[in-house]
């Protein structure tokens, strides 16, 4: 399908300009063609007319005067004879002209005539060549030429004239300016016709686009190829670098205007992507191993016209990010922190009772182990009888160490339930939500004062009408323009790295239609309620 645009189509753009330069052309190669015809026509005239009058006063000269009719006879078939003149006329010794013959008309009436002005007659006798004098032609006549008819003995016997009239002269210019015309018509057909077969071939090079709109389309797939977060980097089949675009330049910590045009050799030595250009075939999930800042994944791949190789594309992608995005919305990052701090806090409790053996106290070891066991068997019940998931059981006792560890007395909520199968919110959701949460109540009682105990309450009640989580905390509290801004991505007081934790939060709360509250109080706490109430009720 035609693809339009809104200029000048190249046709047109490639046809104004071939006319114009045939224009132009046909202007100058006429002025300059037309004087040169002209100049050269006018030499003609000159020497047909000249000849004229000489061959016709040199017949009369050798002819015999008393047979004038005769000789009018003669004279009548030569000048009708010679082409390239118009009007012939004889005259006497006094000038009185005595034979007229105008060759374009028929009328002959040498009356018509005027004499010679004597001084003509004057320099004729002086001159025995042709004399061209156009201030005595004939009355329409533009250029003439006079010879004089001599006697044997010398002396004057008459005059001739030969003479053009100004139509003629006319219409040789007319003619001949008519001619260039022609051509110029002709060469302007001929150059519409090369213009649109040279706008054809352009448009089937550019897939039917015209160039402005190829431009526009160009311009707006860089920019969308620029917004892309993969890398792409294309090379030619000399690996020289032809495009990169800004994920791929800050993957790998290029200058973008800097390496185009670049051997890849040079800015990137251990790439391994002209290797697609030998064996020719696609590439896919390659790790580049020589970047170890990041995880960085790469699709090859060779590009083809018409059947040929010439040059191959590569695509990066950067999973850094996505595995740790990932890992906090599964809560696999929550479990594993947790299990490594119940790790950490079991290997304390061994060093306790390993050094109460090597002291000898078998009976404090004993009572301690059973003050352990019973405890954390009375932690885990409470945790496993109220909270039947697993997953989300697991999080829960994985954080009572964490908290332990820290100092931190963490607690559930003794009216806390949740089902195995609860529709409200599935168990990564919960995890993702009361994993961050406590996380940020470890966090902030690193400004709470440390002579006060720290607490972590936290609460998860389903019932039909419903889901409640919520996690309080009496660390330092909140100021208003702080709770304003916590849920949005990189609002955070950690540094970098940090500040999408509550953001998950607010996203699963908002995906799976949720209500979040905050309440806090700069020096007494913060709470967090979650609710998530049955479609139906949402509905109504």
């Amino acid at each position: 399908m035609e693809k339009k645009s809104t200029g000048h189509t190249v046709y047109q753009q490639i046809r104004r300009v071939s006319v114009l330069g045939i224009l132009v052309a046909m202007v100058l190669a006429t002025g300059a063609g037309l004087s040169l015809n002209l100049l050269q026509e006018r030499r003609i005239r000159d020497d047909t007319l000249t000849t004229a009058v000489q061959a016709v006063s040199h017949t009369l000269t050798i002819t015999n005067a008393d047979d004038v009719e005769l000789v009018m006879e003669y004279v009548d078939r030569t000048v009708h004879g010679i082409s390239g003149i118009d009007l012939f006329a004889v005259y006497d010794t006094d000038g009185t002209p005595v034979y007229f013959c105008d060759i374009t008309e028929s009328g002959d009436d040498a009356s018509t005539l005027e004499t010679l002005d004597s001084a003509l007659m004057e320099r004729l006798a002086a001159n025995d060549q042709a004399l061209l004098d156009n201030a005595q032609a004939p009355k329409g006549s533009d250029h003439c030429a006079y010879a004089a008819v001599h006697r044997p003995d010398g002396s004057i016997k008459g005059y001739v004239m030969a003479g053009l009239y100004i139509r003629s002269i006319r219409d040789t210019g007319m003619r001949t300016l008519g001619i260039y015309i022609l051509i110029g018509m002709a060469a302007l057909s001929v150059g519409s016709l090369l213009s649109l077969r040279l706008a054809q071939r352009i448009k089937s090079d550019l897939l039917g686009y015209e160039p402005d709109a190829f431009r526009d389309l160009f311009l707006r797939r860089m920019e969308l190829l620029d917004a892309l977060d993969e890398g792409l980097l294309a090379i030619d089949r000399e690996e020289h670098i032809i495009y990169i675009n800004r994920a791929a330049a800050e993957m790998l910590s290029f200058d973008k205007e800097a390496v185009i045009g670049k051997p890849l050799s040079q800015v990137y030595p251990q790439s391994t992507i002209p290797r697609v250009l030998d064996t020719e075939q696609p590439e896919y999930n390659i790790s580049l191993e020589s970047l170890h800042h990041v995880r960085i994944l790469s699709d090859r791949m060779p590009v083809r016209r018409d059947g040929q190789i010439v040059g191959a594309v590569a695509i990066f992608r950067n999973r850094t990010e996505v595995a740790n995005l990932a890992r906090e919305l599964t809560g696999v990052q929550h479990i594993v922190e947790a299990m490594r701090a119940y790790t950490h806090e079991f290997m304390n409790k061994l060093h306790v009772i390993l050094g109460l053996l090597q002291l000898g106290e078998a009976k404090q070891a004993e009572d301690y182990v059973l003050q352990l066991t019973q405890t954390r068997a009375l932690s885990v019940g409470r945790i496993s009888q109220s909270i039947a998931d697993p997953s989300v059981a697991a999080l829960l006792i994985g954080k009572s160490c964490r908290a332990a560890e820290l100092g931190v007395r963490l607690t559930l909520d003794p009216e806390s339930h949740l089902s195995a199968d609860t529709h409200f919110l599935p168990a990564s959701g919960m995890i993702t939500i009361l994993g961050n949460l406590i996380e940020n109540a470890f966090d902030a009682f690193g400004n709470a004062p440390s002579d006060t105990l720290h607490e972590i309450g936290i609460s998860v009640r389903e019932s039909e009408h419903g889901l409640i989580l919520s996690v309080d905390d009496n660390a330092c509290g909140m100021p208003e323009e702080v709770r304003e801004h916590i849920f949005e991505r990189g609002s955070t007081s950690k540094g970098e790295g940090h500040g999408t934790g509550l953001f998950l939060v607010k996203s699963i709360v908002d995906t799976y239609g949720g209500e979040i509250r905050v309440e806090s109080t700069q020096g007494v706490g913060s709470s967090f309620i979650i609710t998530f109430r049955p479609p139906q009720a949402a509905d109504t």
